[in-house]
């Protein structure tokens, strides 16, 4: 491939300046600290402001012997509600980038719940790299999915929130009523979703900040320009952040999506088999990519209309990468149009196509 070619002298360049910069970063670092931190509730205060007005709920999930770190979730609307609307972020964001989706689903009856990864948002953070795997985000989801006992789940996908909540639908399809698609990818190194994301400028700058600097990447920085967020909202996102070494999920998660050929090959396998269990998905879809993001169109939003042919796609028009921060009323409204249609499908007035 020769865009690959190209890439291995950048590549090369790129790991002899994050060897130097090793040096300096390891001279900043304390040798010990705790394995799991949490971020000091003072760096959430002013959040109300920005319109995240929610109470935090809190979950210690656990399986067996295992005991994963604390996770935090919103929880708004009737606890009652018939549909569930499960939101899923991605990198570097928390449920902070949901909230006016979630005011606006919520006041039109639906219960909605948006966690946050652990190593985002309110949630407990591991310290170290290593602690970050595919595995551990399935497995938080899963976990998560089956305590709060959530069924009929609409389940909201966007970034690297993709290759995870899709992952999970494999393994409870029976508690998935229907899916809505944001900008996201599901990279399994397929030609055109590689093709795709090797010449995406902003993913691959994205990447190969985070391959130089690790957890002191400029989260702030990169937002703003990325995004085009301003000062005071940017400070919503990089709350659960205080310092860099609260940084090790964000650092991390980008090497987890195997976008090269050589990358993680169970990954890889577990992409191609959760393409495949897609494939014969046949409950309501919602596709709503926005024509000016990352993964908002070409290779990837194919991909995914080649495996929903049924679903519904509605392009949204600007806002970005981010674009619930823009766009967050109006990806709420369509979102309700398509559950009042399935329910009144529920009561044989309406056949969904």
């Amino acid at each position: 491939v020769p865009e690959l070619i190209f890439m291995f002298p950048v590549v090369l360049s790129l790991a002899l300046i994050r060897h130097v910069a090793s040096f300096f970063f390891r001279a900043l670092k304390p040798k010990n600290y705790p394995p799991v931190l949490r971020t000091p509730e003072e760096s959430f205060v002013g959040l109300n402001t920005l319109g995240y007005t929610f109470s935090p709920n809190f979950v210690e999930l656990c399986q067996g012997n295992l005991h994963l770190p604390r996770v935090h979730y919103v929880d708004e609307g009737p606890p009652n509600s018939d549909r569930v609307i499960l939101l899923i972020h991605g990198e570097p964001t928390w449920s902070f980038l949901y909230r006016f989706m979630i005011k606006s689903l919520a006041s039109s009856g639906y219960r909605v719940v948006a966690l946050d990864f652990i190593g985002f948002g309110k949630s407990d953070k591991y310290s170290s790299l290593d602690m970050y795997t595919h595995d551990l985000h399935t497995l938080t989801l899963r976990i998560f999915i089956e305590h709060l006992k959530l069924s009929k789940i609409t389940l909201v996908v966007h970034d690297w929130g993709g290759p995870v909540g899709l992952s999970v639908v494999k393994e409870v399809p029976h508690l998935i009523d229907s899916l809505c698609i944001l900008n996201t990818v599901l990279p399994c190194r397929d030609d055109t979703v590689l093709k795709h994301l090797v010449n995406m400028f902003h993913f691959l700058t994205w990447s190969a900040v985070i391959f130089v600097c690790q957890t002191h990447l400029p989260l702030g920085y990169l937002l703003g320009c990325n995004a085009k967020i301003d000062s005071k909202t940017r400070r919503g996102y990089t709350a659960p952040f205080p310092n860099y070494r609260y940084k090790a999920g964000v650092a991390r998660w980008p090497q987890l999506v195997p976008m090269l050929p050589w990358g993680n090959k169970r990954i890889i396998e577990d992409m191609r088999s959760t393409k495949r269990f897609l494939r014969s998905w046949t409950k309501p879809v919602l596709m709503l990519f926005s024509d000016d993001g990352i993964s908002g169109s070409g290779a990837s939003k194919e991909l995914f209309k080649s495996l929903f042919p049924h679903g519904e796609d509605i392009p949204i028009k600007g806002g970005g990468h981010l674009y619930q921060e823009f766009k967050g009323e109006e990806l709420a409204a369509h979102l309700t149009k398509f559950l009042k249609k399935q329910d009144v499908a529920t009561t044989g007035g309406y056949h969904y196509t």
